[in-house]
C-alpha cells in the first residue's frame, strides 16, 4: 500500500497554498484529522466534581472538598475519570468542552491573538467586539472570511520549555456568521492534525483540540485557517492554550501549589474569565464563596458557552463525574425533579438511566477481569433525591439547552469500590461504558440519527518487521466484536512516527478481517515507530502498544519483545497531600505503563550500534507462534513491572525462550519482578534457575542506583533508574544472585546486592543478560546507550558488513568463452549503483586496448540483492555482433560509486567500505574472450573442434560468430583462424 494516498496528498496541497512547509520524514503521512465517528457533530460538556478549593472568605487556605479514604481523594479521582472519557469522546468525533483541565501537564503557554508568537498571513480584520479573551484595550480578536481554498491563516507558535504531551485548547467567540467547521491545524512532533469546531454552537471558553507531543522550542504551532465549507462565514482568531499549568490564583492565603487540573473547576474558568472582557462573574458563579460557587459553576458556564440558537438539545450534553459516599457500592447516575420538576432538564431521566445502566451492566459483564467484582445494582442505577435538587445539573442554570447528569462512579468510602476506582482498567471501562451510554442516549433523543455502532476495541498480538529496504510489514489480531468492549472493525489505521510520541496522519487499511499490511517509502537509516488502531462507523479504537523497527530489510538481528502489559493500581503514581508522608494514588497510565517503552530500547540500539536491524512484537504474538524467536540472533525482552498476576513468562513463553537459548540465541531481559514471580512465587523456578541462571534473594532493593561489577560486562558504568520522575516508578526491584555458570554484572550502589547477572553461553547455548530493574527506566539516555552497547558486544551483534561483490558471471554462468555477450555482477545486498560504477578494460594481448562502453540493467534484482547485467553495443571497436572481441579484460567495480544502507562497497573484501573490486588477471576468475573456446580453458583445441562439429549447420549461440542464427561455413572460417590459439 502506498504511504501517501491521494487524499493525504490533496490535504497537503490544500494547506500549502500560502507557503512551503517542511516535509515530514520519508514514509510519513503529513496530515491527519480528529477521528470521525458516531458522535461527530455532538458537543459534550464534561466536568469533574469538587477539586482543591480556597477558603476565600476566611484565611484563604486551600483544602480538598472531600477527604482521603483508601488512598484516594474524590476531587482528584473525578478529574482522572474525566480525562479517560475525553479520550473516548474525541476518538468518537465529538467536540469536547471540559470545565476542568484534561490530562496532566503542569507547563503551559497561552497565546492571545496580539501576543508575540502569533503571526497572520492573508487578509485579517481587527474586531471591535466587547466579549473576547484578552486585556482591556487589546485587539479583541481578528477575523477573516472563509474560503474553499486556504487564503489566510493565523499561526500560534508557543515557546515550549519542556518536551511532553500537551492538551491543546482554543477560545473563540460564537456567532451566527461563524464557520460551522473552523479549522484548527495542530502541528506537533508527528506532523499535522486537523480539528474542526462549529463555533455557531459553542465558544467564549476553552474547547479541547486533543493532546499532542511537542518538542521543546518553537517547532510546534497551531494554525487557524480560513479553509472552510461554510461559504460567506468568518473564522475567528482569539486564543490558543497549550498545557494546563500550575495553579497561580491567590484567594488570600497564597497559591495552591498544585496543578490546575487538581483545583476545582471554578479556578480554571475564573483564570480565563479574569483575562477576558465582557463576561460577568455571574456567568459562572452564584456565590462569593468558592466552595459554594463550585456547585453550579459547570452548568452555568456550559450554558454560557453553549449557543442554543444553532442546533438542538439533541446534539449536546453535559456529564460530570463524582464518586459516592455514606455507604453502598456501585454506580449511580443522578437526576432532579422530585421536589421541583422544573429543575430537571428535558430528558434528564433518560440520560441518567442510559449512563447508569450501561456502566453497571458493562462492568458486571467484565467481572473476573478486575481485582474485585463490580457490584451489580440491577435496575437501581439512578437517584433522584427527595430532599434536594442537585445544583450541578439544575435546569434553572441549564435553561433546557442540554440534558445533564452526574455519574457517581462508585463509593470511595467502600474499600472494594475505592480499590476498583484506583485501577486504570476500571477507569477505562467506566469511560467506555459512559461513551456507549451516550450513544444510546443520543439515538433516543435524535430519532436514531446517531449511528448505533460503538467504536471498536483495540487490536492485539501486534508485530512489525521489515521485509526489504524501506518497507515495513505490520500484523495484528482484529478485535472481537462485543457489546461491552465495542463493535467489530471495518478497517484499520496505521500511525507512524520517528520519535514514538508524535504520530503522523495515519494510513487507512480497509477490511475488518485484514490482519496485516506492508507499507513502503520509509527512510532505511531511521528508526520508525508504529501504532495500529481499529476503525468503524463509531470511531477509532484505542491505539495498540508502540512498535519499533528499522526499515532496513536484510538479516533479522534483534527482536524487541514487549511483555509489559500490566495495568494495575499498584503501579499508580502517588501524589503527596497534607502532612508528609501522606500520599494518594493518581490513575495516569502514562506514568505507570504507557506501553511505548520500545522507544528507549530502539533508540539505545540505534545509537549504540547504527545499522543493526531490529524489529518488535508483543509477547502475545510470540506465544501464539506468529513470531518465531529463532529468526533473530538476539532478543530484548521488556518486562517492566510485570509480575505474578500477569505473569512475567507463562509456561509457553518459558518453553520458547529455553528452546531459543538452547539453539544459540541471545537474550537480554529486564524487569523489577522477574525473580519475585518466577522464583519466589514458583511460577517458573526451574526456568529462572536453569535457563536464566539466577537466584532470587529478596524483594525491594530499596535503591535506584546501580554500578557495574569489576569483572562483569558493565564494568565502569554507574547509573540510576526512575523513581517516577521521568517514565514510571520502578519500585521494588529484585535483589538477585548468579547461579553456577553465571556471574554478577551489577550491584545496587554501596552494597553487594546483585542487580544484574550475565550468563556466557556454553555447549552451543546463547548468552543471557538480565537486569533486576527495567532497562527503559534508566534515567540517562547516554547510560541506556552504554548498557545496550555492552550487551550487544557480549552478544556479538553488529551492523551487517558493507556489501561485497558475490559473483561475476559471463553470460548466464556457462564455462564457454567463445561468445561473451554479457556480464552479470551479483552483490551480497541491495546497493545503489552510481554512474560509472563499472569499468571494463581490454588489456590485450594484442590489438586495441581501452574501455568498453557499458549498459547496466538491474531489473532482475531481488528484495535482498542487487543483480546488475552489463552489456555493450553490438558493433563497436570492442565488439563484433553481440560479443566482445577476442582478448583479455579487467572489470573494475568502483567502491565509492556503489552505496548501500550499510556503507559503500567493500570491493577488496578487507571488511572496510570503499575498496574497489577488480577481476583477477590470472586464474579461474579472469575475464577473456576467444571465439571457439567452448570449455573456457583459454585454448581452442580438439575438444572445442569436436563441439563445433556437433554444432555445425545447427543452432548454437556458442559458435554463431556472425549472429545469423545458424552455425555455417562463415563461422567455421572464424573457428579455424583461432584453432590452437590461446589467450
Amino acid at each position: 500500500m502506498p504511504r501517501k494516498p491521494k487524499s493525504c496528498c490533496q490535504s497537503l496541497l490544500r494547506l500549502s497554498q500560502l507557503e512551503v512547509r517542511l516535509a515530514p520524514a520519508a514514509g510519513l503521512v503529513p496530515v491527519g484529522t480528529q477521528p470521525t465517528g458516531g458522535l461527530s457533530g455532538k458537543i459534550a460538556y464534561i466536568h469533574a466534581g469538587h477539586g482543591y478549593t480556597a477558603d476565600n472568605l476566611g484565611t484563604g487556605a486551600w483544602s480538598f472538598q472531600r477527604g482521603e479514604q483508601f488512598e484516594m481523594i474524590e476531587d482528584l479521582g473525578n478529574v482522572d475519570q474525566m480525562t479517560f472519557l475525553a479520550d473516548y469522546l474525541f476518538r468518537a468525533g465529538a467536540t469536547v468542552v471540559p470545565l476542568r483541565p484534561i490530562g496532566h501537564q503542569t507547563s503551559e503557554v497561552v497565546l492571545d491573538n496580539d501576543d508575540v508568537g502569533v503571526t497572520f498571513s492573508g487578509t485579517w480584520t481587527n474586531s471591535t467586539a466587547s466579549v473576547f479573551y484578552g486585556s482591556a484595550g487589546d485587539v479583541p480578536y481578528r477575523y477573516v472570511t472563509t474560503s474553499a481554498v486556504e487564503t489566510a491563516y493565523a499561526r500560534y507558535r508557543p515557546a515550549v520549555t519542556h518536551a511532553g504531551f500537551y492538551p491543546v485548547y482554543a477560545w473563540s467567540s460564537p456567532g451566527s456568521n461563524r464557520a460551522a467547521d473552523q479549522l484548527y491545524r495542530v502541528n506537533h512532533s508527528g506532523g499535522i492534525t486537523e480539528v474542526t469546531i462549529n463555533h455557531r454552537r459553542v465558544g467564549n471558553g476553552l474547547v479541547y483540540l486533543g493532546t499532542y507531543f511537542f518538542e521543546a522550542g518553537t517547532s510546534g504551532y497551531v494554525d487557524i485557517s480560513n479553509r472552510s465549507n461554510s461559504t460567506g462565514s468568518v473564522v475567528i482568531a482569539d486564543m490558543i492554550r497549550f498545557g494546563n499549568g500550575m495553579g497561580d490564583i491567590d484567594r488570600g492565603g497564597g497559591v495552591s501549589g498544585l496543578a490546575r487540573e487538581d483545583e476545582a473547576g471554578i479556578y480554571w474558568v475564573k483564570w480565563h474569565v479574569d483575562r477576558s472582557q465582557g463576561i460577568p462573574d455571574s456567568e459562572y458563579r452564584s456565590s462569593t464563596d468558592d466552595r459554594t460557587a463550585t456547585v453550579s459553576l459547570s452548568p452555568r458556564y456550559a450554558e454560557y458557552m453553549n449557543r442554543e440558537q444553532n442546533g438542538t438539545l439533541s446534539d449536546r450534553v453535559f456529564v460530570s463525574f463524582h464518586s459516592n459516599a455514606a455507604g453502598g457500592r456501585g454506580v449511580l447516575a443522578l437526576l432532579n425533579g422530585n421536589n421541583d420538576p422544573a429543575s430537571a432538564t428535558p430528558n434528564m431521566a433518560l440520560l441518567a438511566s442510559s449512563l447508569g445502566t450501561e456502566i453497571n451492566n458493562d462492568l458486571v459483564a467484565q467481572n473476573g477481569s478486575f481485582e474485585h467484582n463490580w457490584f451489580d445494582a440491577g435496575t437501581n442505577v439512578t437517584l433522584d433525591r427527595s430532599d434536594i435538587e442537585f445544583g450541578e445539573i439544575n435546569n434553572y442554570y441549564v435553561n433546557n439547552e442540554f440534558d445533564a447528569t452526574i455519574v457517581e462512579v462508585a463509593y470511595h468510602d467502600n474499600q472494594l469500590d475505592a480499590e476498583l476506582m484506583r485501577d486504570p482498567k476500571v477507569r477505562d471501562a467506566v469511560a467506555r461504558a459512559t461513551y456507549q451510554g451516550l450513544v444510546k442516549y443520543f439515538r433516543a433523543v435524535d430519532g436514531n440519527t446517531t449511528p448505533a455502532t460503538a467504536l471498536p476495541g483495540p487490536v492485539s498480538s501486534v508485530r512489525a518487521d521489515s521485509p526489504n529496504i524501506g518497507s515495513v510489514t505490520l500484523a495484528w489480531t482484529p478485535p472481537t466484536a462485543s457489546g461491552v468492549i465495542g463493535d467489530g472493525a471495518t478497517g484499520y489505521r496505521i500511525y507512524a512516527s520517528t520519535d514514538g510520541y508524535g504520530f503522523d496522519g495515519g494510513t487507512p487499511v480497509s477490511g475488518g478481517a485484514t490482519t496485516s499490511v506492508t507499507l513502503s517509502g520509509f527512510d532505511p537509516t531511521l528508526p520508525y515507530f508504529f501504532r495500529i488502531v481499529a476503525v468503524n462507523a463509531g470511531g477509532e479504537s484505542a491505539p495498540s502498544e508502540v512498535l519499533a523497527l528499522t526499515p532496513r530489510g536484510g538479516p533479522k538481528q534483534v527482536l524487541i519483545v514487549n511483555g509489559f502489559d500490566r495495568q494495575a493500581r499498584s503501579l499508580n503514581p502517588t501524589q503527596p497531600y497534607g502532612i508528609s508522608p501522606n500520599t494518594v494514588e493518581r490513575v495516569r497510565p502514562r506514568e505507570s505503563n504507557s506501553r511505548d517503552y520500545g522507544i528507549q530500547v530502539a533508540t539505545a540500539i540505534q545509537t549504540a550500534r547504527p545499522g543493526v536491524r531490529f524489529a518488535s512484537t508483543s509477547n502475545e504474538a510470540v506465544i501464539s507462534g506468529a513470531v518465531n524467536l529463532t529468526d533473530y540472533k538476539a532478543v530484548v525482552w521488556i518486562l517492566g513491572e510485570e509480575s505474578t498476576a500477569d505473569r512475567t513468562f507463562d509456561a509457553t513463553e518459558q518453553a520458547k525462550v529455553e528452546s531459543y537459548l538452547a539453539a544459540g540465541g541471545h537474550l537480554f531481559l529486564s524487569g523489577s519482578e522477574i525473580g519475585w514471580d518466577l522464583d519466589q512465587q514458583n511460577n517458573g523456578r526451574p526456568f529462572y534457575e536453569n535457563s536464566l541462571k539466577a537466584n532470587y534473594v529478596s524483594d525491594d532493593a530499596n535503591s535506584y542506583s546501580v554500578t557495574g561489577t569489576g569483572a562483569g560486562i558493565f564494568s565502569g558504568i554507574s547509573l540510576t533508574f526512575d523513581n517516577g520522575a521521568l517514565f514510571y516508578d520502578a519500585q521494588f526491584p529484585d535483589v538477585i544472585s548468579p547461579q553456577a555458570g553465571a556471574q554478577s554484572a551489577m550491584v545496587y550502589a554501596s552494597t553487594t546486592n546483585g542487580a544484574a547477572v550475565q550468563v556466557p553461553g556454553t555447549g552451543g547455548r546463547g548468552n543471557v543478560v538480565m537486569l533486576a530493574f527495567p532497562f527503559e527506566t534508566v534515567t540517562s539516555a547516554a547510560n541506556r546507550t552504554a548498557v545496550m552497547d555492552r550487551v550487544l558486544s557480549y552478544f556479538a551483534v553488529s551492523a551487517p558488513p558493507p556489501p561485497r561483490v558475490q559473483s561475476v558471471f559471463v553470460n548466464s554462468g556457462t564455462a564457454q568463452r567463445s561468445m561473451v555477450t554479457s556480464l552479470t555482477v551479483t552483490f551480497t545486498g541491495v546497493v545503489d549503483l552510481g554512474t560509472g560504477a563499472f569499468q571494463l578494460i581490454r588489456t590485450g594481448p594484442t590489438g586495441i586496448q581501452g574501455s568498453v562502453a557499458l549498459s547496466v540493467d538491474s531489473t532482475s534484482s531481488t528484495a535482498t540483492q542487487t543483480i546488475a547485467r552489463l552489456t555493450w553495443p553490438a558493433n563497436s571497436a570492442f565488439s563484433e555482433t553481440n560479443s566482445l572481441i577476442d582478448g583479455t579484460y579487467t572489470l573494475t567495480v568502483t567502491g565509492s560509486l556503489v552505496d548501500s544502507i550499510d556503507g559503500n562497497l567493500d570491493g577488496d573484501n578487507n571488511g572496510l567500505a570503499g575498496g574497489n573490486f577488480v577481476t583477477p588477471t590470472t586464474g579461474s576468475g579472469r575475464l577473456f574472450r576467444l571465439f571457439g573456446d567452448s570449455d573456457g580453458n583459454g585454448l581452442v583445441d580438439s575438444i572445442d573442434f569436436l563441439a563445433f562439429r556437433l554444432a555445425f549447420l545447427g543452432t548454437s549461440s556458442t559458435f554463431d560468430a556472425d549472429g545469423n542464427g545458424t552455425v555455417t561455413t562463415t563461422d567455421f572460417l572464424a573457428f579455424r583462424l583461432r584453432f590452437l590459439q590461446s589467450v
